[in-house]
């Protein structure tokens, strides 16, 4: 499947659906030291994309001091850190002020059961809690998983990005979810 980048959009922060952890996992906000830990986890989980040290540099780096209210790490019943997400921002996109959802990751092992839902449900929360009344994400065409999830929790697809119409022409014969079968193209 060819690659390319979507954007999807929550008008609102309203109804967010809520899906608990699991009995014995947590979350935990960021600490110091956890840049190489937030960098493990992506590359354990990333199959398409090579993550770096580099890129939470370029990710967080001037600002630091947000990820310890934003950033989750969710930490298995035997304690390792094997997710994370960060209820993040965007300043400038369409000229507003939106609450971002960055980097949702489980590592493999523990994917499939239900914890990247209440990892995205707490960071949603997050984003209210903070103040934020939209989101946004932004992923890939091949991550038909995440999409899947998104779009259950209210999450359409911007059509008015560069690529919109192809990148998710692509989605849609690929996902057969009803959102996207009312998508003009």
């Amino acid at each position: 499947m060819e690659m390319l980048k979507v954007i999807m959009v929550r008008s609102d922060l309203e109804n967010i659906p809520q899906h608990p952890l699991p009995a014995g996992y947590s979350l935990r906000f960021y600490r110091d030291g956890d840049a190489a830990t937030w960098t493990a986890i992506e590359q354990a989980a990333d199959k398409f994309y090579n993550v770096t040290g580099e890129r939470f540099v370029k990710e967080f780096g001037t600002e630091i001091p947000l990820l310890f209210q934003r950033c989750y790490f969710l930490v298995s019943p035997d304690g390792r850190d094997i997710g994370t997400t960060t209820a993040w921002y965007d300043r400038k996109y369409q000229g507003k002020r939106w609450g971002r959802v960055h980097w949702v990751a489980v590592v493999p092992e523990f994917q499939g059961k239900g914890l990247g839902k209440a990892m995205l449900s707490s960071a949603m929360n997050r984003l209210r809690m903070l103040g934020h009344r939209r989101a946004i994400l932004g992923t890939q065409t091949p991550r038909l998983a995440a999409i899947n999830m998104y779009l259950d929790f209210g999450f359409v697809p911007d059509m008015t990005t560069d690529n919109a119409a192809k990148a998710w022409k692509i989605v849609r014969e690929a996902l057969p979810h009803p959102k996207l079968k009312k998508l003009l193209l």
